[in-house]
Order: structure tokens, then sequence, then C-alpha cells
């Protein structure tokens, strides 16, 4: 499961759904290495310490196209949400985990801080891999913009020592046909 993980963010790190240069996360230092996906909210949420409304109360959040607020400090977006669209105020916290009713996320990105929101009717977590199937299919993906230069290779065959096709020197868009365990047919 480790492996699967750890492949998921790989490639999360190589490539992103084109169509969504606001939807997802522009910058791969946004993402931890952690993560089931994105949990996608509008407006406030009631951080808890643990998966139960009855525990201590770690953050609250709110936000809108102008500003997020934390704990009553305006925060820049980036230090909150993996990703921020201001025009419907629509935000993705990177959900950590999840227990019952409640979604583990990283709520404050800068300091690595986590907790657990409870899920309302209208949220909805995003799984990696459907983030990639669903938009990368069909719209394409590219490469962030801070991907190191060792990360920018497209290789020949699904395997690590594998010769290398081709060297992205700026992000680039390429077309996503399947994704199979750590490894991203493109």
């Amino acid at each position: 499961m480790k492996k699967i993980i750890l492949g998921l963010i790989i490639c999360l790190l190589c490539a992103v759904p084109a169509f969504c240069v606001e939807f997802m996360p522009k910058y791969k230092d946004n993402l931890k290495d952690c993560g089931i996906g994105l949990y996608f909210s509008e407006g406030a949420a009631t951080v808890y310490e643990k998966p139960d409304e009855n525990s201590k109360v770690i953050a609250k959040l709110s936000w809108d196209s102008d500003k997020v607020i934390l704990n009553d400090m305006i925060m820049p977006p980036k230090n909150v949400f993996a990703v921020f669209i201001p025009s419907n105020a629509l935000s993705g916290f990177i959900a950590v985990d999840e227990e019952g009713e409640y979604t583990k996320i990283i709520y404050n990105n800068a300091k690595q801080q986590t907790g657990w929101i409870k899920n309302a009717p209208d949220t909805k977590v995003y799984y990696w891999r459907q983030l990639f199937y669903k938009y990368g299919k069909t719209k394409g993906l590219y490469l962030f913009s801070d991907t190191p230069k060792d990360d920018r290779n497209l290789k020949l065959a699904p395997e690590e020592d594998s010769e290398i096709s081709y060297e992205f020197i700026y992000p680039k868009y390429i077309r996503l046909q399947i994704i199979k365990g750590n490894w991203a047919l493109v």
C-alpha cells in the first residue's frame, strides 16, 4: 500500500490535469509526501483534534474570494490550502485520512498542522487516482512548474533504469493513456 501511495505521489509530482490550472495545485511544494487526495469544501470549516465533534477545536477557518482566515488571522491561501479558487471560494485541503464521517486534513501547509473536519453533504474527497483518470485522460496533464530536473524524464518503459526518451525543460502538456501501479503511460 505504501508503494502505491508513494507511486501516486511521484506521478502527482510529475503531472497534473491541464484544465485544472486553477483546480489543482500549481506547485509541488504545496503537496507534502502524504495524503490520500484533495478534500474540497466551501466557505468555512471547524477543525477538531480527533474525529469527534466533542473533541477539542484546534482551528476555525473561513474564506471567501478575498481572504482566508485561520483562527482570526489572515493567511495566504497557499499556507492553508493545496488548491484555492478565488472566483468561487472553492478550496481543497490535502486529505490525509478518513474515519467514518470525518476527514483528516492538513489545514496549515506552512506548519504541517493536521486535524479532523466533519464531512458536510456538499464536500467531496477526490482521491489522487480519481483526479488523474477523470481529468487527465480527457484534458491531459502537465508537469509542475517547480518539478526538479531529475523528475522531468519520459522513459521508454515503466522501470527506473529504462532509457530516457525525452527530457522536459519547461512545463509541458502531455496526454495520459493509463495509470498502472507507480507509472503513467503518456
